[in-house]
């Protein structure tokens, strides 16, 4: 299971779910985190897998880039 949001990052969100302040949410995962296989001690990792990679290529796209959007991908500094 994922862990709750900081209520830091719970107040974002609502801000702005309410319109008040700009925000793009991709809470994408990545597919181990999907399934609750999490990385312990927490690290950066891509959410992009070999096959989101392959049909980029495929389909002329650029390659998919950014982190993970689970609780794991952040370091202990990020979670705080």
């Amino acid at each position: 299971m994922t862990r709750p949001p900081t209520s830091e990052v719970a107040a974002a969100l609502v801000a702005a779910l309410r319109g008040e302040t700009p925000a793009i949410i991709c809470p994408t995962r990545c597919e181990p985190c999907m399934y609750d296989q999490h990385y312990t001690a927490p690290a950066p990792h891509p959410w992009a897998g070999p096959e989101d990679i392959e049909h980029a290529r495929a389909t002329g796209q650029p390659e998919p880039t950014g982190s993970c959007g689970c609780w794991c991908a952040q370091t202990e500094t990020e979670q705080r």
